[in-house]
């Protein structure tokens, strides 16, 4: 896994994260962490009237930047299973796609998440994990693992919550599902912070070392 790599990080356009995580900042922070590429997914919804102002914002710092950035956005699953985003904006920006509400039933999250696999404006499932009150069989996390490789999607690796869970990205790797880094930032020093997510990370390191042998 590349963790020079980070690809869910948050501003202070939301009204729960520091103060000081301004687009600029999050670009400083980047560059002294050393990472490469980054993605800017900050909280949206259909009624979210700030868009063009972060995009707009983000367009203008990233020509003083060397690190690659791409501009997104982290969309809530509904429990019809579409996302909280207007459809410009997710057709034409990088969208993670994430629950955020509890649903407190199996057969409508699974529901739900395999619409928004199928969806093809989303990129990325962000810290995917099921409810408290419910666990997935193994077949059905491979079923899941089938969709989301069908649909090109990748899986977040997510640092703020420890997701997925280890037997998720076990068997997702048989499923050739892809993975990439998440901090899921909303403060600056949590920025490209992959520390506890480092057993994950080798499981997935592992598994792609022993395909190669």
């Amino acid at each position: 896994m590349n963790t020079q790599q980070d690809y869910h990080i948050h501003t202070n356009y939301n009204d729960h994260s520091d103060p000081d995580l301004t687009i600029e900042n999050v670009l400083t922070q980047a560059k002294r962490k050393n990472l490469k590429s980054i993605a800017i997914t900050e909280h949206v919804r259909k009624s979210s009237e700030w868009v063009y102002d972060y995009v707009e914002e983000i367009e203008h710092q990233r020509k003083y930047s060397d690190i690659k950035v791409v501009i997104g956005f982290e969309a809530k699953i509904l429990l019809d299973g579409t996302i909280d985003c207007l459809e410009n904006l997710a057709r034409d920006f990088f969208i993670i796609a994430s629950f955020h509400s509890i649903f407190a039933n199996k057969k409508l999250w699974l529901n739900a998440l395999k619409i928004a696999i199928d969806n093809k404006n989303v990129d990325v499932l962000g810290h995917l994990a099921p409810e408290k009150s419910f666990q997935l069989y193994d077949h059905e996390i491979e079923e899941l693992g089938d969709l989301i490789s069908k649909n090109n999607k990748i899986v977040e690796l997510n640092a703020k919550y420890h997701r997925p869970p280890k037997k998720w990205v076990n068997i997702l790797l048989k499923k050739n599902v892809r993975f990439h880094l998440g901090s899921d930032a909303h403060s600056l020093g949590e920025i490209g912070r992959f520390d506890c997510i480092m057993d994950l990370i080798q499981i997935i390191d592992k598994y792609n070392n022993n395909k190669l042998i």
